[in-house]
């Protein structure tokens, strides 16, 4: 699974922030989330008018305890604190993960399907 999130500024930067403090912030944030087990690697790159990271978590179960941890929490506050926003949030499913549900639904007969 990927998590890709566009993070963009939503409001003005703090007083003497540089582009290297949202550098630092970023790099921090992605290297504490890699920390978190299940999370997998994350990165991230500039595109889409802002900073997209992407992260492979497991699950969305994986996805959604990632936040609840206190160190992932002070990490993205620190990003947020700098004046950008989470714009956009996707998940991207790998076709093996998916095909249960697809055989799932072709199971339901055609009258209950809707």
């Amino acid at each position: 699974m990927l998590r890709i999130t566009t993070w963009r500024l939503a409001s003005s930067a703090a007083p003497n922030t540089t582009p290297q403090t949202a550098m630092q912030a970023v790099n921090e944030m992605c290297a504490t989330l890699a920390k978190i087990p299940g999370s997998g690697s994350v990165r991230w790159f500039y595109g889409s008018g802002g900073i997209v990271t992407v992260g492979e978590p497991e699950s969305y179960a994986v996805a959604d305890a990632i936040l609840k941890q206190p160190a992932a929490q002070k990490a993205v506050a620190k990003v947020l604190g700098l004046g950008y926003a989470i714009v956009e949030d996707q998940f991207l499913l790998d076709p093996p993960k998916v095909l249960p549900f697809i055989e799932a639904q072709e199971a339901v007969p055609a009258h209950a399907r809707n």
